[in-house]
């Protein structure tokens, strides 16, 4: 079927991104080599389009292929989701082989330069766009989406699939920042086939101990087997996502806490969990089981998950890694369409993903010792807010928790502040242990959290300034590495004497501005010679980072 799915692909692409798709530089080549070119350039758009979910246009623009693209041919910055999709493409007429070492190589080339912002390694289509895609490279949350897409019917060689794996295994170290996709012709024609055949998704349904909203609009709820739902993922993917506002996210605190729930206590998911809420065009109950209310088999027609995307992924992970879910059962409601006002789904929809979620943050309410500080904080003549929801005070006049756990967490160790920069939810997981205890504990006073929130605010402020002249890998190394930064203007100060209320602090944060460009300098000296790759993925690794505060601070000392 090879010919015939090149030819549907082709008609697609003429029906959807060709027409969009900038070739006016394409004159000086022959016919053949046009229609290759300006197919391989369409393949790349419309792999944008479907993956970003983005409109004809958008695709089109989003392409870079030219000569000196490094690589590259298609990619766009999708600023409200902090992902980036890059896509090379390799059009074959006749269906054969698939993609080639020397041109997975080439892109893992690429790669590497966009995420080094070596922008003048690319050409000008590229180049237009490093504003936007800047922003994101410098976000510490960007996730990139890497895709080759090769209208050949064989899949990617281990050898060729080897050169970018391994460039992922180093860049996903310690968290997960890069996905990388294999599209053969397969694959793209799958996407064809996805869009001809609707995404009208109709679910056989198994509610035990169900209970019926007569309404208008009707709703029926009750437990459904953990399994089934992985099912429902394993057959129809993400289409049955269609109508979330958001998709599976691949690595969260979230999904993390699920599945150590599956694996440790499958027992308390249920307790744990919150449950998945299904729009469907109608809900209809089968005549098996009467009234009995203890099962009830239902038919949902044209259904959607609109919440609990990550419940229904996590659960199909778990299965797909060999776990057992039999007996675990989560809480379901299936809402019918059928009456309700035309703004109803949307109203749904919106309304159970913007519920308030309780998280480690808000239990910190719960510790005495918070309530301690705010009441020495107020004593002082300053303002101290832990809870969520409070107003953060200006900067003259106080601080709150998250300025007070990140200055706490760099100036107690490269680790903490590592996970500070990681993902600073973790430092308040458990109010009675470390590293929250570590922290936040009967010794801690509020003299040490705003002088330490002091110094972090002060190289704050030298760093942006500092930023500003910086460029390219030196600028990521400047943003992704300002927790390393600041941990090291730490170790450089007289902190024996932080909490002294009599020691004249002012004499420690004067040396900041001395001290920041010396550490910078160092730092971005040590990351350039042994530390390659994205910077982000190195700041986020608590092992690298110390051994790389220790290097720097044998030279600090050295030039001392």
């Amino acid at each position: 079927m090879g010919r015939l799915h090149v030819t549907q692909i082709e008609q697609r692409l003429q029906q959807t991104v060709m027409p969009h798709v900038d070739c006016s530089d394409l004159g000086a080549h022959g016919p053949e080599q046009q229609k290759q070119t300006k197919n391989s350039r369409s393949l790349a758009a419309f792999v944008i389009m479907k993956l970003g979910g983005v409109t004809e246009t958008e695709a089109a623009s989003a392409v870079t292929d030219e000569s000196g693209d490094n690589g590259i041919d298609a990619i766009i910055a999708l600023s409200e989701e902090s992902r980036i999709v890059v896509t090379q493409s390799k059009w074959s007429n006749d269906s054969g082989g698939s993609a080639a070492s020397s041109d997975m190589i080439k892109f893992r080339e690429g790669i590497d330069d966009l995420l080094s912002l070596n922008w003048h390694k690319f050409g000008t289509k590229l180049q237009s766009k490093s504003s936007d895609l800047e922003k994101l490279l410098l976000d510490p949350n960007a996730k990139i989406d890497i895709v080759f897409a090769h209208l050949g019917t064989s899949d990617v060689a281990p050898a060729v699939a080897e050169i970018m794996d391994s460039y992922l295994a180093e860049l996903n170290d310690p968290t997960e920042i890069g996905t990388f996709n294999y599209l053969n012709q397969g694959r793209i024609h799958k996407m064809l086939v996805e869009e001809t055949e609707g995404t009208q998704i109709d679910l056989d349904v198994a509610l035990s101990d169900w209970g019926v909203i007569e309404g208008p609009p009707a709703a029926y709820y009750g437990h459904v087997s953990a399994s089934d739902i992985s099912s429902w993922y394993q057959q129809h993917g993400k289409s049955i996502l269609s109508k979330n506002v958001r998709v599976a996210l691949s690595d969260s605190e979230v999904n993390d806490g699920l599945l150590k729930t599956l694996t440790t206590e499958p027992d308390k998911f249920w307790y744990f969990n919150n449950g998945i809420t299904v729009l469907c065009e109608r809900i209809d109950k089968s005549a098996a089981g009467g009234t009995d209310r203890r099962i009830g088999v239902f038919r949902a027609t044209n259904a959607s998950i609109v919440n609990g995307a990550q419940t229904a992924s996590v659960l199909h992970k778990f299965k797909q890694q060999g776990g057992e879910l039999s007996s675990v059962q989560v809480m379901a409601r299936f809402i019918s369409l059928n009456g309700a006002e035309e703004t109803f789904s949307s109203e749904v929809t919106r309304a159970t993903n913007t519920q308030n979620r309780i998280g480690g943050r808000d239990f910190v309410a719960l510790d005495p010792q918070q309530k301690r500080i705010k009441d020495e904080f107020s004593v002082a003549g300053y303002t101290y807010t832990y809870r969520t929801g409070e107003e953060s005070p200006s900067p003259e006049s106080g601080c709150d928790l998250t300025q007070a756990t990140v200055a706490l967490a760099c100036a107690h160790s490269p680790q903490l502040a590592t996970q500070a920069k990681r993902e600073i939810s973790r430092l308040w997981d458990d109010i009675e242990r470390a590293p929250y205890r570590s922290l936040f504990n009967g010794k801690t006073t509020y003299v040490r959290i705003w002088r330490c929130v002091e110094i972090l605010r002060l190289v704050e402020d030298s760093l942006s300034k500092e930023k500003s002249t910086l460029e390219g890998r030196d600028r990521l190394v400047a943003t992704h590495g300002n927790r390393a930064i600041l941990n090291l203007i730490f170790s450089q100060l007289n902190m024996a004497k932080i909490d002294d209320p009599d020691y004249k602090w002012s004499n420690e944060a004067s040396k900041v501005s001395t001290l920041l460009p010396q550490v910078l300098s160092a730092v971005i000296k040590e990351v350039t010679s042994n530390h390659p790759g994205y910077p982000a993925s190195l700041f986020k690794n608590s092992s690298k980072v110390s051994a790389l505060e220790s290097t720097v601070v044998a030279h600090l000392k050295d030039a001392q």
